[in-house]
């Protein structure tokens, strides 16, 4: 395999989660002309997402050779410690998710997996995993001011999904249903109710309840039938309704204490579930 090339210019994602300092996943868009990929072997579980591009790519991938191109919608898996090099020699276009090593062993451990082992892939196919990927992705061209409960609930599904569909080790899950006991669910749901104006995170709801983040998802959904980020949304909207009728906090005041990041993903949101701006909400109220 010829790598040799000129120069390369310095390459950085179109999109970075980066600044969002999400505590379990790093999401990146990338477009490049033909590059090299520099020899690396990642701590962390990257899945890489193709797009519209496609692109022929020729490199070491765990001490073999290989050669394949690249289209839209397949997907790339390497676990940690999988050493791979090479080159891509036409232009592409891509979302690399990296799932962080001591997320995915937690997620493993609540699945009751102790060995775990993601066999690596070229080429899968996944609508499972796109699904997630274009969700991230627009996540991050909303510049990701849905906060950490929104994120970490995309890593929990995305660590479940690929260590019960790529995990050479088997899962048994239990088929809870019925959703969440009555006082766990009222627990829940008043602790959502007293942080509104925080950035929650599915860890913290999960530990109220004392349940494994996976089964807490789901059992969570059954109750209400909206997730832990969807529910925390709604409980924030109709707050800001309440605010918004008493007429003694500015919309600016009121989208702070209710935990939304600045002003415009207040009115943003708001306008998603209500069809109107606050100030337009409270002008005919």
């Amino acid at each position: 395999m010829n790598t040799q090339s000129a120069p390369q210019k310095f390459m950085a994602p179109i999109l970075s989660s980066a600044g969002a300092a999400w505590n379990s996943i790093v999401v990146e868009y990338w477009q490049l002309e033909a590059h090299e990929i520099p020899p690396q072997t990642p701590l962390d579980y990257i899945i890489k997402l193709h797009f519209q591009r496609p692109a022929r790519v020729e490199f070491m991938w765990d001490g073999q050779l290989v050669s394949k191109r690249f289209t839209y919608g397949e997907i790339t898996i390497v676990p940690p410690g999988l050493l791979c090099s090479g080159v891509c020699y036409d232009t592409c276009d891509f979302l690399v998710l990296r799932l962080k090593q001591a997320f995915v062993t937690r997620i493993a451990q609540e699945l009751n997996l102790r060995d775990i082992e993601i066999v690596p892939n070229l080429g899968v196919v996944s609508p499972q995993i796109q699904h997630l990927g274009l969700a991230l992705k627009a996540e991050l061209e909303f510049g990701c001011k849905s906060g950490h409960l929104y994120s970490e609930s995309l890593a929990t599904a995305l660590s479940s999904y690929l260590l019960q569909r790529y995990s050479t080790s088997k899962v048994n899950l239990e088929d809870f249903t019925g959703g969440l006991p009555k006082y766990k669910l009222s627990n829940v749901l008043e602790y959502i109710n007293d942080n509104l104006e925080r950035d929650l995170t599915l860890t913290e709801l999960k530990n109220v309840v004392q349940m494994s983040t996976y089964h807490f998802s789901r059992l969570f959904k059954q109750s209400t039938g909206l997730t832990p980020h969807q529910y925390v949304i709604n409980c924030r909207i109709e707050r800001a309704k309440v605010l918004l009728a008493q007429k003694k906090l500015s919309i600016a005041d009121i989208g702070e204490c209710i935990g939304f990041r600045n002003p415009s993903h207040f009115t943003a949101l708001f306008r998603k579930h209500t069809t109107m701006t606050p100030k337009v909400y409270r002008e005919n109220l």
